[in-house]
């Protein structure tokens, strides 16, 4: 007897289902670096349908997107859950992006014009602005923003591409650190050193103050393990 074979899914329902795992992806995206979605939890497909009112596919495609941007793990017996690195590993990317953030700063003194200019000094007013107010996500979103201006000014987009890659995995611990008391304060005294050598055109000491600015959320990486009981 021959077997019958299920139809193919249509163009129609593919692109439907490849839709969903994107919204599904950024979704959980922004809620893993936002530390919604805590280190070590587990992702449940069954739940994570049931809450997109999807099926486990696009939930499966997006798990897997997630595991290669490495936000997402899969262990044996457990299943996906939200990546828990260990301490060294924090350092590292800390490290690793430091310096890259080092080369687009560099960049962007050779590189950035009269409007990358006058971008990046309105966030760097909005940063010091929000330093001393009580919005600490407002300034999270305008640091966002001032690192950004950065990164379009060096005008290499596999180097800012890497970047964000690296710095969406490490978002629940910058939040972390940032939010520490008297960090907002200290951050702005490192950008005013920053943005001074950036205007000044100065790659070398720009890069090295821009190194030294993220080294010290490296440094706080020792608290972050208390609090995070990596």
């Amino acid at each position: 007897m021959s077997q019958i074979s299920s139809p193919e899914p249509s163009a129609k329902e593919t692109g439907r289902s490849r839709t969903q795992a994107e919204r599904i992806t950024a979704e959980m995206e922004a809620e893993i670096v936002r530390g919604d979605l805590a280190p070590g939890q587990k992702l449940d497909e069954v739940a994570i349908a049931q809450r997109y009112n999807a099926s486990r596919t696009p939930v499966r495609e997006a798990l897997r997107a997630l595991a290669v941007s490495g936000l997402v793990t899969h262990e044996p017996r457990v299943g996906a859950i939200v990546a828990r690195p260990t301490v060294s590993n924090v350092v590292e990317l800390f490290e690793l992006v430091g310096e890259l953030e080092g080369v687009a700063i560099r960049l962007a003194c050779e590189r950035m014009t009269e409007f990358h200019r006058a971008r990046i000094e309105a966030a760097y007013q909005a940063c010091r602005r929000q330093a001393t107010s009580d919005a600490a996500e407002a300034y999270l979103s305008a640091n966002d923003a001032f690192h950004c201006a950065i990164h379009d000014a060096a005008d290499n987009r596999a180097l800012k591409s890497e970047i964000g890659q690296i710095n969406r995995r490490l978002g629940p611990y910058r939040r972390f650190i940032t939010f520490l008391p008297g960090r907002r304060e200290s951050a702005e005294r490192e950008h005013e050193i920053l943005a001074e050598a950036l205007f000044a055109e100065d790659g070398a000491r720009a890069s090295a103050a821009m190194r030294d600015h993220v080294k010290v959320l490296a440094e706080d990486s020792l608290l972050l393990a208390r609090s995070l009981q990596l």
